[in-house]
């Protein structure tokens, strides 16, 4: 590995924990914020949440999702959160930092 890899890795390493953090902090108090429109929308249609569950997303492409932060929002379809929430919390269980 070279200096430049490791040295990238060891930010990305950082920003998750410290996104993880802060994440978990607002969700455990119930003050996640709500995701601007445009987050919304790219949410709505970048995800096939109404045709296929988290699991199976994750199993397709959760090894290439090393930067999920949509489950650090609130949507006002409350089966887009729940979808999106659910994605988060298997990457998280699988060892990916969200």
């Amino acid at each position: 590995m070279t200096a430049r890899r490791h040295r990238l890795e060891q930010l990305t390493a950082r920003w998750h924990e410290r996104h993880e953090a802060r994440r978990s902090s607002l969700a455990e108090a119930g003050t996640l914020p709500a995701a601007d429109p445009e987050r919304e929308a790219r949410a709505g249609t970048f995800f096939p949440w109404k045709t296929e569950s988290p699991a199976e997303y994750a199993a397709r492409y959760g090894a290439e999702m090393t930067g999920y932060t949509y489950d650090a929002y609130t949507y006002t379809d409350p089966a887009l959160q729940a979808w999106l929430s659910e994605l988060g919390a298997i990457l998280r269980a699988r060892g990916r930092r969200c």
